[in-house]
């Protein structure tokens, strides 16, 4: 049974329901923390009130994960007609149109395979292909062949799809946008989805956006959710740009703006604010805190990248109330002070660079405290692959089941890192600041706030100082309680020992938000070797 109207917004703040009951095309601005799936769900169920047939609503989104929360969300609110609704990626959206208009099997090539067939068309080196492979993404990715020196294996490499019957991951993008440009076709599925809700819009890439204005056509009815401030996939070819147009794009389009953060503290949100700030090209927006002020972020200095580990596991456990062996050898330390009860997966380590975790993981191992990598799987996980894989094979090829082996095969391009994250396990989470979008924590450690990691410019050129910095603030609004960003006055990486001052990101923080916090170098024994990783 449907609720009455006044019940359909219970919970929802003024903003919210107006995101939610607004008719007509919209750009939700949802700054992190601000309800924004929520006000989704009640969006979907506004217009399922309003007598539109759930079939005709399209909601897509980027990753697997935020697809299923989404359906769970719009499951309790709307109730059995969420399953008709088409909640799913741009890529499940692509897949599900070329099956409906064709009447063969085809295959799906994984990355790894693509690297094989490249390989054997280039002759050449795993490397290589491997590039090219890259390389030939991003040309599809853009919606051009612009790559002169590329085109000779692009062709090549597209022949050879043909003839097997097979298409690439971002082919799943570009073939129905070659599909829709069919009047035909393309009226079918704009009179089908007649409503489009697009979330995380500011990652939307050229061939995204223009499979959505071949949906769209001259729809008013489209709906996209979103924060310039979170957009950090400039490096796959996410364009800001679509978001902060998209008034112009689609004319006569409103914007409401979601204002009221749940997360984090007034000291992370007002500091995250006074940091992100700098950019110029966002969206202007003033987050407003309902929770207290709570305590200052910690700006910690540590002599080296092996302290910064150890000052980490200090924390840690002194919030858990417990101390290890590795303390009391280091520290000789005794008892916690912790007044509160944690769990350890209130914990997150997040890191600019995979170079950065050799070290962080050799302080965890001996620690003894439990900590999950995001990007390597779990049993449980595996059993979530297989079951997402199983459901796009079952578009492809109805009658087959997938075999195990083809897990790793194509998970690379199904399942982004976030997708890997496991929120059951019972583990401090270590992960890249790139992975750590969409998830939030208690208490989060940042670690290397340094210059030339953050912003990452050592051995980079033509680095986009925004971006950077937007990714530092979607990593400082993972937080909800403590906020600890940590620099290392010497740091040893990609086989030289650095000298690094701290990052200055650090510097447009508000002074009136952060502790400094020095921990000073431990004084050498005689005769003590050097310390420096040989792992990197």
């Amino acid at each position: 049974m449907r609720k009455a109207m006044p019940l359909l917004f219970d919970g929802l703040n003024e903003f919210q329901r107006k995101a939610a009951a607004f008719d007509g095309s919209l750009l939700t601005v949802a700054g992190p923390g601000t309800g924004k799936t929520l006000t989704i769900a009640h969006r979907l169920a506004y217009l399922i009130h309003q007598n539109v047939p759930p079939e005709e609503i399209l909601a897509v989104t980027f990753t697997n994960r935020a697809a299923r929360e989404m359906r769970v969300r719009a499951g309790d609110v709307i109730g059995s007609d969420a399953s008709k609704i088409f909640i799913g990626t741009f890529h499940l959206l692509g897949l599900k149109i070329i099956k409906d208009n064709r009447t063969d099997d085809f295959l799906v090539y994984s990355r790894e395979e693509q690297v094989k067939l490249l390989k054997s068309l280039m002759n050449d080196s795993t490397r290589k292909a491997q590039r090219a492979a890259e390389q030939i993404s991003r040309m599809k990715n853009s919606l051009g062949n612009e790559d002169c020196e590329m085109q000779e294996a692009y062709e090549s490499y597209e022949a050879a799809l043909r003839q097997r019957n097979a298409f690439d991951f971002d082919d799943l993008i570009k073939i129905p946008i070659g599909m829709l440009q069919s009047r035909q076709t393309a009226r079918k599925y704009r009179d089908r989805f007649k409503h489009i809700i697009v979330d995380e819009y500011q990652d939307i890439n050229p061939v995204q956006y223009q499979l959505l204005k071949c949906l769209a056509g001259n729809s008013g009815n489209v709906c996209v959710v979103g924060d310039a401030d979170q957009a950090i996939y400039g490096f796959r070819g996410a364009d800001i740009e679509n978001f902060l147009n998209f008034e112009k794009d689609f004319p006569g389009a409103t914007r409401i703006t979601l204002t009221e953060n749940y997360r984090s503290t007034g000291a992370i949100v007002n500091a995250a604010d006074g940091l992100i700030k700098h950019n110029e090209r966002r969206v202007d927006k003033k987050l407003v805190p309902l929770k207290e002020k709570g305590v200052p972020i910690a700006i910690l200095s540590v002599p080296d990248e092996y302290a910064e580990g150890a000052a980490i596991i200090r924390k840690i456990e002194e919030r858990m109330g417990g101390t290890s062996h590795y303390q009391m050898v280091r520290n000789g330390s005794g008892r916690g002070d912790s007044e509160r009860s944690f769990r350890f997966s209130d914990f997150a380590v997040i890191f600019r660079t995979h170079a950065q975790s050799k070290v962080l993981e050799e302080v965890f191992a001996a620690s003894g405290i439990p900590y999950q990598m995001i990007g390597r799987r779990s049993s449980a996980q595996v059993e979530e692959i297989e079951e997402t894989l199983a459901y796009l094979q079952s578009l492809i090829h109805p009658h087959e089941t997938i075999g195990s082996g083809r897990i790793d095969a194509l998970e690379s391009k199904l399942l982004t890192a976030a997708d890997l994250f496991d929120p059951r396990a019972d583990a401090v989470t270590l992960m890249t600041l790139h992975m750590a979008k969409g998830l939030e924590f208690p208490i989060v450690f940042i670690t290397g706030c340094e210059d030339g990691l953050l912003p990452c410019t050592i051995m980079k050129e033509g680095v986009d100082i925004e971006e950077e910095r937007r990714l530092l603030y979607v990593g400082m609004t993972r937080a909800k309680d403590e906020l600890h960003l940590i620099y290392a006055r010497s740091r040893f990486l990609y086989g030289q020992r650095l000298a690094p001052s701290p990052s200055p990101f650090i510097g447009e923080i508000p002074e009136e938000f952060i502790s400094n916090i020095t921990v000073h170098d431990r004084a050498k024994k005689k005769n003590e070797p050097d310390r420096q990783l040989g792992l990197f």
